[in-house]
């Protein structure tokens, strides 16, 4: 069956434990893993150019997402508090109910949308940090 979009899960909580609290609040999510590489590139014998290659040297998880400017959603609260301050959170991933994902604490940034005709927005990026516990990635 194919999954949609709006039956992914993502939850946080208070870093060191599990985040288990569901955020509904949410416009749009984007989970990524982007490889770190260095450089493996020999020169060779010298008659041709060398081809470049890489080998991967760490994984960057990073969640990107969306929340409209509810002023009572205590989520919202949170992650502000948390982008100002710069205090690790916990935040879980899910593709659906019981899916993959990821699981760790994060330091989040903030950007604030005022568009003159639609809602106001924060889009947050959240990158794992290890201050309390090692981030997890399930696949």
């Amino acid at each position: 069956m194919d999954a949609m979009g709006y039956e992914g899960k993502f939850y946080y909580g208070v870093a060191g434990s599990t985040a288990a609290t569901l955020i509904e609040n949410v416009v749009n999510l984007d989970y990524s893993k982007d490889p770190e590489r260095g450089n493996t590139t020999i020169r060779g014998d010298g008659s041709t150019p060398p081809i470049v290659t890489s080998r991967v040297t760490g994984l960057k998880p990073q969640i990107v997402w969306t929340m409209i400017n509810q002023t009572a959603d205590a989520a919202l609260t949170a992650f502000r508090v948390a982008a100002a301050t710069g205090a690790a959170i916990a935040l879980r991933t899910k593709d659906h109910d019981s899916g993959k994902g990821f699981d760790g604490d994060v330091t989040i940034s903030e950007k604030e949308g005022q568009p003159l005709h639609g809602e106001q927005t924060f889009e947050f990026t959240a990158e794992a940090t290890r201050a309390l516990r090692t981030p997890q990635i399930y696949v």
